[in-house]
């Protein structure tokens, strides 16, 4: 029977992203996007049970992101047991986060890469990207010019 809400409400897939190259998975969680929702917004979660190194270079969007990383027991929220590095800037200045955190990518913002550098418990990450159709992602660096398909999305959705 559907209801007269159904249009407000949606199930996220499970998208799972691996580096092509070595086909390391870097994302496995649950991740909507405008396609979706029908309007200017893609938000991932997922828990982070291993470290793991991104592949992604240093790169900059034309929309704004946001990026936290929060502990995953439920009983204590201070409890982080992981170390993320997140490289900001032009400059590649490197930031550690050993607790709670949430980091606010404004547009043209050179950031990444990124490393999960150890996890002792699960952690969640979440990714939001205020943007629907005609985002950009441009890696800052020339050397990493032309590396834009470094990575594959698949859906793991059971349906």
């Amino acid at each position: 029977m559907a209801g007269k809400y159904d249009k407000y409400v949606f199930h996220p897939p499970h998208i799972q992203i691996k580096v092509k190259q070595d086909n390391s998975v870097v994302f496995d969680g649950l991740m909507i996007g405008h396609q979706q929702l029908g309007y200017g917004l893609t938000i991932g979660h997922q828990f982070v049970k291993k470290p793991f190194k991104s592949d992604n270079p240093c790169h900059t969007h034309n929309f704004d992101e946001f990026l936290a990383w929060y502990g995953g027991n439920p009983d204590d929220p201070d409890d982080f047991g992981a170390e993320v590095v997140l490289y900001l800037g032009e400059e590649l200045e490197k930031h550690v986060f050993t607790r709670p955190t949430m980091v606010y990518l404004p547009p043209g913002f050179p950031h990444c890469p990124l490393e999960i550098t150890r996890v002792d418990s699960p952690i969640i990450q979440i990714e939001i990207m205020l943007v629907g159709e005609g985002g950009t992602r441009e890696p800052y660096f020339d050397e990493d010019k032309g590396k834009t398909n470094l990575i594959e999305m698949v859906d793991l959705t059971r349906r």
